[in-house]
């Protein structure tokens, strides 16, 4: 906003429009920070949950290292991404990845010369995968919502402690200049009114 305004009653009148526009806009931007707090808080609990899976997990399987070292297989081939299905969901204007299913490869066991663990290993690689996985797109969102949420944070602060204060104190500013401007005006007027009256009392 400017800092020299012009106190008229157009400027008075655009003022009033600009406050009303800040005064309904404020609560949906306090709203929206509400709200992304809320799904930021969700996501971040996902996030620990996962890396406490994962650590989980890669503990219990250390004592699989000396049996993985073996060239029976490759387990890296047991358990190979095909493709990872997502969807797109808004929330409070950001648009984040919703995950949905992984698919692993086909992969064809000779089950004659497949030693009994690799089963079990193969599942836990499955489910390792799937946590890593949703641990990444929930790091994207959660970066995501963050920078959304800054930005209304910044918004809401603005509003409420610059442009409407500012606007506020520009109208009061303004109604204050034009009511001495009104009353000066009807003073000048009555004065003139009685030097006509004294004149024609002379005459």
């Amino acid at each position: 906003m400017a800092d020299r305004i012009l106190m008229n009653k157009n400027t008075l009148a655009a003022l009033k429009i600009e406050l009303k526009e800040y005064l309904t806009a404020l609560p949906v931007f306090e709203m929206k920070e509400q709200q992304l707090k809320e799904v930021v808080r969700t996501i971040e609990n996902n996030i620990v949950r996962l890396n406490k899976a994962i650590s989980a997990t890669n503990e219990q399987t250390k004592i699989w290292v000396a049996v993985m070292a073996e060239d029976t297989i490759n387990l890296s081939e047991i358990a190979k991404v095909d493709r990872t299905i997502t969807k797109k969901q808004e929330i409070a204007g950001v648009t984040i990845e919703v995950f949905e299913d992984i698919v692993f490869e086909d992969l064809e066991v000779d089950l004659f010369n497949t030693p009994l663990w690799v089963d079990t290993a193969a599942e836990v690689i499955r489910e390792q995968k799937t946590n890593r996985t949703l641990l990444q797109i929930e790091e994207r969102n959660l970066e995501l919502l963050w920078e959304e949420l800054a930005e209304a944070r910044r918004m809401k602060n603005a509003l409420k402690e610059v442009f409407i204060p500012e606007t506020n104190d520009n109208i009061r500013k303004i109604e204050i200049y034009l009511g001495d401007v009104e009353r000066l005006a009807i003073g000048c007027a009555k004065l003139v009114k009685k030097k006509k009256e004294e004149k024609m009392v002379i005459i």
